[in-house]
């Protein structure tokens, strides 16, 4: 006992010698094998309990050998097990590259070899693929118009790309002047999304009588579904009643494609220019405090005329009723061109509809050339044919 007393009280001479120098470690290889590691750590505890005076153990540098020294070691160890996984991370997908249309929503999975580090994501185009929500190995992509875009998600220095091709979409939109459809014959003749009239203005009891029905049968078709309110709203007041009546029929439902405004009333035509494009606001940022992506549907005159369409194209999906103008004549911002009043498609009957429930637009967000709606008639009369 007296003799380890005297071999501690060396021991602490030491300490009291060394605690004003900066004394470096040479290095963490105690044992001198070429490598870092937990034998490193079990011959440290062993030189300490032989009650060692060897300065190079002495590795977090504080002047004295002691339990925390063993600790820095095993830190060190840590972080080059952690860089050892960082530098080694492998990512992969099972595809590289999809051709989608829009209103198309994918999900990929990230397969890794590292377990501790964040993946994250990113895309090169939000309009194009917008990244919807993600998780550690997971993310889920909404293709929002034609183009190109690349989705990267990212760990450490490692990362792997998804490109998405975006293509038009064959597309109607309805309401319940079209009668009874048959959605699975929509879309086999090659439609694949629908944009459905959910309801007008702000009073109870204005939902379409045909827009929870088409809604069920689209859905379980595996068409895209997008929607639209039919307004009558001449103030911001009537604009946010507007969004409540909407939100009663369309809320706890799920969309591939925005929820539209569709403004075509003479009285907002006449109205202050200021007045209709606030009214617009109000209804779109209400649909994106919801939860859903807006849009607008309008004339050509009453948009131009009537409303400030550069403020509402830098928010807000715009879809033109141009029917007597080709797509390179329509101002840069349209994002969709109603081209024809009328077409046909299989599983959709009826004679020719009431003409402002008559569309036919270009692709969502695409600069696209116009395309004959003669190329397109199948059997039955449609409210609106759409390239998407």
């Amino acid at each position: 006992m007296k003799i380890k007393n005297i071999i501690i009280g060396v021991i602490t001479s030491i300490v009291l010698i060394n605690c004003g120098m900066s004394v470096l470690a040479k290095g963490f290889d105690i044992n001198a094998d070429n490598k870092v590691d937990v034998n490193d750590v079990t011959y440290l505890q062993n030189e300490l309990s032989g009650f060692t005076d060897n300065i190079d153990y002495d590795l977090n540098n504080d002047g004295r050998i002691d339990v925390n020294d063993i600790s820095t070691l095993q830190i060190e160890i840590s972080n080059n097990d952690i860089k050892t996984i960082e530098a080694n991370t492998k990512l992969s997908v099972v595809t590289n590259e999809y051709k989608k249309n829009v209103g198309d929503t994918v999900t990929i999975s990230v397969t890794t070899n590292n377990a501790i580090s964040d993946i994250t994501y990113s895309s090169s185009d939000s309009t194009v693929a917008k990244i919807v929500s993600s998780d550690k190995n997971m993310v889920k992509v909404k293709v929002n118009k034609v183009g190109t875009a690349t989705v990267t998600a990212q760990q450490c220095s490692k990362s792997v790309s998804v490109k998405f091709n975006v293509e038009k979409a064959r597309c109607v939109d309805l309401s319940e002047w079209n009668g009874n459809v048959d959605f699975n014959k929509v879309k086999k003749s090659g439609v694949t999304c629908v944009i459905l009239r959910a309801g007008y203005g702000k009073d109870p009891d204005q939902e379409d009588n045909k827009f929870n029905e088409y809604y069920r049968h689209a859905k379980a078709a595996g068409l895209n579904v997008g929607a639209y309110w039919y307004s009558y709203a001449t103030t911001v007041e009537a604009a946010k009643a507007e969004v409540k009546n909407c939100m009663k029929t369309i809320g706890g439902k799920e969309f591939d494609l925005p929820v539209f405004l569709d403004v075509e009333e003479y009285r907002q035509a006449i109205l202050p220019k200021r007045t209709l494009t606030d009214i617009i606001k109000t209804f779109c940022n209400g649909m994106r405090d919801n939860g859903f992506d807006s849009g607008l549907y309008s004339a050509k005159s009453m948009l131009v005329d009537s409303a400030y369409p550069d403020e509402l194209a830098s928010k807000y999906l715009i879809w033109m009723a141009a029917p007597n103008n080709s797509y390179n004549e329509l101002p840069p911002f349209v994002d969709i061109h109603q081209y024809s009043w009328n077409g046909k498609v299989d599983g959709i009957r009826g004679e020719r509809l009431l003409p402002r429930m008559e569309r036919a637009v270009l692709p969502y967000g695409a600069r696209m050339e116009r395309v004959s709606s003669l190329l397109i008639m199948r059997k039955g009369r449609l409210k609106s044919f759409a390239w998407i």
